[in-house]
């Protein structure tokens, strides 16, 4: 798995790193919108503190270990660099020269901040439903439609927002396509949710935004193109994956101190055996989400497609977080729910996980068809 001392060195320093200058980040604004011009200083001290801040880090493990230790004291801010990372990357990847070398470094930077715009209104899993057209004129490719949901979107400045471009013998050709929001202006509005509120959620509308035609990341519905897609949804639900890790240790760490202080009966409630049975089921859990998102790490690094590897991760790891979380609640009580402890946030920022990248019944879905060779899509 790629787990070795020098790795368990830089995440130690990273961590004390994180807890001194990020986690009092996260107590302030774990409830609220962070400042986006924060994030270029941000991103600086996350750097001198070993941050991986690159879109493709060489060691996938040093950078999926950084990624759970920030999610731990601010899952809301992993959350924000992340989808910046993935737009960055389809960028890098297949973006005209100028664009990758304008854009590129000022969204690794935190100078820029981007969103990868998949769900609409009236769709969310099914993709082959999209109504976002993309349409060829000249030039150019005049993009009209809704994207709700969207992480990041109404602070992003590069958007990449998959397309429907056109239609061949009876098949929806899907491509995604690169807007840059100052030269092609386009409406969002903020959308409260239940959870992890300080990573901006958006709906985005397009009205005729006319965008560069080389803006478009290759050829509709070509496999190259679809490689791409594929590459980036099995990235983006690993990194999900691992928030969810960051967030149930933040709440088992805390749990655990909890039960060794907390005295009922003339003892400390951590002697009790039920307590006892809660904490090793959370301890076992939390590792076994960790191994299963390296894992897909490991095969989407080599290059192989990894949708049933990075499904199981993404499934059992945010749903995980929501039981440890709850769990915790439990241990702490009627403290558990009060704001006065992080608990209660914590519980809801793991419950909205269960939903972004593709909910927990579409990931068991995708599991199933790699197991019977049967799909329940049509």
């Amino acid at each position: 798995m790629g787990f070795t001392a020098t790795n368990d060195e830089r995440q130690a320093s990273l961590r004390e790193g994180l807890a001194r200058d990020i986690k009092p980040l996260g107590d302030r604004y774990g409830d609220d919108h962070l400042p986006r011009d924060m994030l270029p200083d941000i991103v600086r001290t996350l750097r001198a503190h070993g941050y991986p801040a690159d879109s493709d880090s060489p060691d996938v493990t040093a950078d999926a270990l950084a990624s759970e230790e920030l999610a731990r004291v601010f899952p809301s801010l992993e959350g924000c660099l992340l989808i910046t990372k993935a737009c960055a990357r389809y960028i890098a990847a297949a973006g005209p020269p100028e664009l990758r070398a304008r854009a590129v470094p000022r969204l690794l930077a935190g100078e820029r901040v981007g969103c990868v715009a998949s769900t609409e209104p009236n769709h969310g899993s099914n993709n082959a439903a999209m109504e976002t057209r993309a349409v060829p004129q000249g030039d150019e490719y005049v993009i009209n439609g809704c994207k709700r949901w969207i992480s990041n979107g109404d602070i992003a400045d590069y958007a990449v927002v998959l397309c429907l471009v056109g239609a061949e013998n009876g098949h929806r050709r899907i491509a995604p396509v690169i807007i840059e929001r100052e030269r092609s202006p386009y409406r969002t509005r903020d959308l409260p949710k239940l959870g992890l509120k300080a990573f901006v959620t958006s709906e985005m509308i397009f009205e005729n935004c006319r965008v560069p035609r080389e803006n478009c990341l290759g050829p509709a519905g070509t496999v190259q193109n679809l490689q791409l897609i594929f590459k980036g949804l099995q990235w983006s639900r690993c990194r999900m994956a691992l928030v969810s890790v960051g967030i149930a240790r933040a709440a088992f760490e805390a749990a655990v101190d909890y039960a060794r202080r907390r005295h009922q009966f003339g003892r400390p409630i951590g002697e009790f055996q039920l307590i006892q049975d809660k904490i090793a089921t959370m301890a076992t859990e939390i590792d076994a989400a960790r191994l299963l998102v390296h894992r897909a790490l490991a095969a989407a690094q080599e290059g192989r497609r990894c949708d049933r590897e990075s499904s199981m991760a993404k499934a059992f790891a945010t749903e995980m977080a929501v039981r440890v979380t709850s769990e915790a609640i439990q241990i702490h009580g009627a403290n558990g729910l009060s704001p006065d402890y992080p608990l209660e946030r914590h519980f809801r920022d793991a419950r909205a996980l269960t939903i972004a990248e593709g909910t927990t019944e579409i990931h068991k879905l995708v599991v199933a068809r790699a197991a019977l060779g049967l799909s329940a899509f049509r």
